[in-house]
């Protein structure tokens, strides 16, 4: 992304020709001052880079794909998980609330039955090039505010990749390292069963670590040996077990949109190839569940009836044993749902026992931006700003400026943000660079955002 002046802004606010997507043909188009995430197309320009809408007919053999999604729980494993986090909730959960991972670690203990179906078929329409879905009706895609909201990840911390410094991390890290070592010499794979049979009761911070790094391997940041511990996260649990705070939501959502460009990959492959694909299936590690449920929250005509959430539960818990609707075709569900597809749902009051997140504001607002800005509202800021994803393998680009309406803006004509790089620190210091705005606009919650004419 370019760093200076004009084009380091978030947003932008002009007066210009509004209509509803919706009746975007039908209605009278108004003149109203409008709000827009950057970049927009200046009007100078050619129309730019836009994504190639997929051709859904080809890629109907994906239907039949044998795929295999790894972030599926299975019961016996979620509840032996959810006695270790209730036993250890007492002792840690102020230090959990400190390092932003309370809620994440709760939702974690719920079981969300996949719709292998759904995701293949959001993969199917899913652009490698704008991390979008193209839909006949628009662009759309998961955000950080999904990760946010529905996963409980943290936009704010440290990056994935930050080295422990401290000597006291040091020393935990190699205490880690050397009981890694004894399990190994003992059991050949340290598998997360095995893992946790070994820690669970120790009731020292060891055992913390422990139980950390497993919810890291298991539920966030799962590597290529799915059902093994993975060492390269001992430094994140570490930092976490002393409430510093990491930023998991832009490295969660980083695997998201890597294993959709790979599965979008397979599929086409697999519509183009005579050959067996039994001999290859690929498997794809990454917590799709949060495309499955980014689609249940959104498209009502796929929506199974949800759980009702007790008092304290993240939101999440609605979908807690909640199997799919047999019945319902996805993909002509997804492409016809122009009037259906709800932009802002997390700023409507209907889920109960659920409290809506400070920064959706009943009002509009301005506030001033700086050095001394708010949490929330840098939070805000994180979600809505053109930036990279770091996570721990790779680096993804984040458009948010492509689906404004997501966030209750108006959506004008995007335009190209530059990729600044792959390198894992270049692209950090970009997703964590300072806002230059003066000032940022925030939206009401009830406002319906109109497209440019």
């Amino acid at each position: 992304m370019v760093d200076s002046s004009e084009d380091a802004l978030i947003m932008e606010e002009r007066e210009e020709l509004m209509v509803s997507l919706v009746d975007y043909e039908q209605v009278i188009p108004i003149i109203r001052v409008a709000h827009f995430l950057k970049p927009t197309l200046p009007s100078a320009e050619k129309f730019p880079f836009s994504p190639s809408r997929p051709n859904i007919q080809e890629l109907r053999r994906s239907t039949s794909l044998k795929v295999q999604f790894r972030c599926g729980v299975s019961v016996s494993h979620l509840m032996k998980w959810a006695i270790w986090v209730n036993k250890l909730k007492p002792l840690y959960q102020e230090i959990w609330k400190k390092a932003g991972i309370f809620e994440a670690i709760t939702a974690s203990t719920f079981k969300i039955y996949l719709h292998n179906d759904l995701i293949i078929a959001l993969a199917e329409r899913w652009s490698a090039e704008t991390n979008t879905f193209i839909l006949p009706w628009g662009e759309a895609t998961v955000t950080l505010e999904d990760m946010a909201v529905l996963g409980g990840y943290s936009v704010l911390g440290h990056c994935v990749l930050n080295p422990i410094k401290t000597k006291e991390s040091v020393e935990m890290e190699k205490t880690i390292r050397e009981a890694y070592k004894v399990i190994r010499a003992r059991k050949k794979n340290v598998t997360q069963p095995v893992w946790m049979e070994h820690f669970t009761g120790k009731g020292d911070h060891l055992e913390h670590v422990a139980f950390l790094t497993l919810w890291l391997s298991r539920y966030v940041l799962p590597s290529r040996s799915y059902f093994k511990v993975h060492g390269a996260l001992f430094p994140v649990a570490i930092h976490l077990s002393q409430g510093i705070p990491v930023a998991l939501a832009p490295a969660v959502l980083a695997s998201i949109y890597r294993d959709l460009r790979l599965l979008k990959q397979f599929i086409i492959s697999s519509a183009s190839s005579r050959c067996n694909q039994d001999k290859s299936d690929p498997l794809f590690r990454a917590p799709l569940q949060f495309v499955q449920l980014w689609a249940w929250e959104r498209f009502s005509s796929l929506q199974p009836k949800p759980s009702i959430i007790c008092s304290g539960e993240p939101r999440l818990a609605r979908w807690h044993n909640v199997k799919k609707i047999n019945c319902v075709d996805p993909r002509s569900a997804i492409d016809s749902a122009t009037d259906l597809f709800l932009w802002r749902l997390y700023t409507i009051d209907t889920v109960k026992n659920w409290d809506i997140h400070k920064f959706y504001k009943e009002r509009e607002a301005y506030v001033v931006a700086g050095p001394k800005v708010g949490r929330e509202i840098l939070i805000f800021a994180r979600l809505i700003r053109a930036s990279e994803l770091v996570g721990m393998d790779c680096v993804e680009k984040y458009l948010p400026h492509r689906v404004s309406m997501q966030f209750g803006f108006d959506q004008d004509v995007p335009g190209c943000a530059n990729h600044t790089s792959d390198t894992p620190k270049i692209a950090w210091s970009n997703y964590d660079r300072p806002i230059t705005d003066d000032k940022l606009y925030i939206p009401s919650r009830l406002f319906e955002s109109d497209v440019t004419r």
